[in-house]
């Protein structure tokens, strides 16, 4: 029996010992553990942690007493509010990553095996104390050879060892879950188990969160009240993590904020004006919005700290969170149903005004209340609820979303409580899905996009049409006409003719001004956006549309 074997039924037997302390005996007998430890243990384990306790409550100290992988496991499990009841989503939410610091002498090694020399040789001065203490890595703060004040972000020594042990038995678990307890399986461990470890897996190479710490000071290069740590690369290795030192007041200190006279309200909607520009123009958003990540400047400016999990939306994802708000405030509740469906959220199975009324039940409280009154977030979460009763598929990174959304939303409230998100985030929602629908730019890589499918189609013709004329030849095809007055459809096809003669000759047009549009250099005359040619073209492209297609029968 290997080492790793060993070390699992040690850590199975240790799981079951804190699950009858907080009174899951019951579960541990589902799973079959009771033969991974001792018979006289389970008789001398205290139940009275259990008592006057939730069940979600419990599995909350429980995941807190196995320590801090599984307590990551327990933040992850908060943003699915697709699986889980939200008394649980609450709980879950109250989960701390801390842990008590790593000795220096365990971090030096970790630096100096990093950066391939000594502490004393690449750093002027190196504070043994660290400012902040987490389960993956901690910080500390040093100067570099030339003066310059650095905080240095380390991977804990051998926490890569610790979480390969630990997922290898959450597997484990979930896999007796899935097997042996049937109310489990519709939360899917399995799938939740997979996802945590590609989270946590990213997290341990500091190098993925200095790349996103970059991408995010390019968004932000040209907003004077936007700091994002630069990072200086020559000190950053996969555990070692080297960036700019930025002092500012932790957001949630309202008070200190006010004695330094600063407009709090400002940074309230300066803050969430900044999270929907993430969303929505670039695609990519801070995940891990709580409080402790983001500071304020003396001059109002807003720091963010830890990139260590970014969220992803692609255009289509946008597109239907946009829709969504977009069609609410209208209270289109039919289009917001149908999104669902163009989307692929829902299956054809589902009834479109079944969950059209659904949709209706949700969002109509919300009318004739005031603005103050309305949150975006917990909308959005009834929303998720509801994709439960009609097996809608979402993705991983709307849930994200919803929970960054519930966190900064919280954050403006505690600075200015009559804020609201969907009055600040509005006017960007508006302008992006306006941009995106009349946006010349916008057409023209529409444009470039079709135009590639179309030579594709172009190119593939002949191979389709050698396959069809084989086809007709293997199969001896045969096409019979019957005589009954021919000169109507003579006419017909005459017209036809001449209707699909025309079309060749639009798409051409059409196809050549968008190449243009597409390739034309910076130079050249332009009229809305677009190289005059191409703007001619389009406009001979409707005159000649509407002389062929609009053309009565003779």
């Amino acid at each position: 029996m290997g080492n790793q074997t060993l070390n699992n039924l040690r850590r199975l037997n240790q799981i079951a010992v804190v699950l009858i302390r907080y009174g899951f005996g019951g579960l541990v007998g589902q799973l079959r553990l009771i033969p991974f430890f001792p018979a006289i243990e389970r008789l001398f384990v205290s139940k009275k942690k259990a008592e006057g306790r939730s069940v979600p409550e419990r599995i909350r100290l429980v995941l807190e007493e196995l320590g801090p992988t599984f307590v990551k496991l327990g933040q992850i499990a908060s943003t699915r509010a697709d699986l889980l009841p939200p008394e649980w989503v609450d709980e879950f939410k109250k989960l701390q990553d801390m842990v008590p610091p790593v000795p220096f002498d365990e971090v030096r090694a970790v630096v100096e095996a990093s950066l391939k020399a000594p502490v004393s040789a690449r750093f002027k001065s190196f504070d043994p104390v660290p400012v902040a203490s987490a389960s993956i890595a901690q910080v500390h703060f040093a100067e570099l050879p030339d003066g310059t004040k650095v905080a240095v972000k380390v991977r804990r020594p051998g926490i890569d060892r610790v979480i390969v042990s630990d997922m290898s038995v959450m597997f484990t678990v979930a896999g007796l879950l899935e097997r042996y307890v049937p109310a489990a399986r519709r939360y899917r461990p399995m799938n939740v188990v997979a996802e945590y470890e590609r989270i946590i897996t990213s997290e341990q190479d500091l190098t993925i969160e200095g790349v996103n710490l970059s991408r995010f000071s390019e968004i932000f290069k040209n907003d004077p009240l936007v700091q994002i740590p630069k990072v200086h690369w020559d000190y950053t290795r996969e555990g070692v993590l080297t960036m700019e030192r930025i002092s500012g007041t932790p957001i949630d200190e309202v008070a200190v904020l006010q004695s330094k006279a600063i407009d709090i309200k400002a940074v309230a909607v300066k803050g969430i004006q900044l999270f929907f520009k993430q969303v929505f123009e670039h695609g990519i958003f801070h995940a891990d919005l709580h409080p402790g990540n983001i500071f304020v400047r003396d001059d109002g400016a807003i720091i963010y700290l830890d990139f260590g999990i970014v969220g992803r939306l692609d255009r289509d994802l946008r597109k239907y969170l946009a829709s969504m708000l977009f069609h609410l405030v209208r209270g289109d509740y039919r289009r917001m149903a149908a999104v669902h469906r163009e989307m692929g959220l829902i299956g054809e199975d589902v009834s479109l005004s079944e969950f059209e009324e659904a949709l209706r039940d949700i969002s109509e409280p919300m009318f004739g209340r005031t603005l103050e009154q309305i949150s975006i977030s917990a909308l959005l979460m009834k929303l998720i609820q509801t994709a439960r009763r009609f097996n809608m598929v979402l993705q991983p990174n709307l849930l994200l979303l919803q929970k960054s959304m519930v966190i900064i939303e919280g954050v403006g409230r505690q600075l200015y409580p009559d804020i609201n998100m969907w009055e600040v985030a509005r006017p960007l929602v508006y302008r992006w899905v306006i941009r995106e629908k009349l946006s010349p730019k916008k057409a023209v890589e529409k444009g470039r996009e079709r135009t590639e499918v179309l030579f594709d189609a172009v190119l593939d013709l002949p191979v389709r049409m050698d396959g069809f004329f084989k086809k007709a030849l293997a199969e001896q095809l045969k096409i019979g006409f019957v005589h009954h007055r021919l000169e109507p459809v003579t006419d017909e096809i005459n017209l036809a003719g001449k209707r699909v003669g025309g079309g060749i000759v639009i798409a051409s047009i059409i196809m050549a001004s968008t190449l243009a549009a597409i390739f034309s250099g910076d130079g050249v005359a332009k009229a809305f956006g677009l190289p005059l040619l191409s703007v001619a073209g389009f406009g001979l492209s409707f005159i000649l549309g509407y002389v062929f297609f609009a053309a009565k029968k003779r």
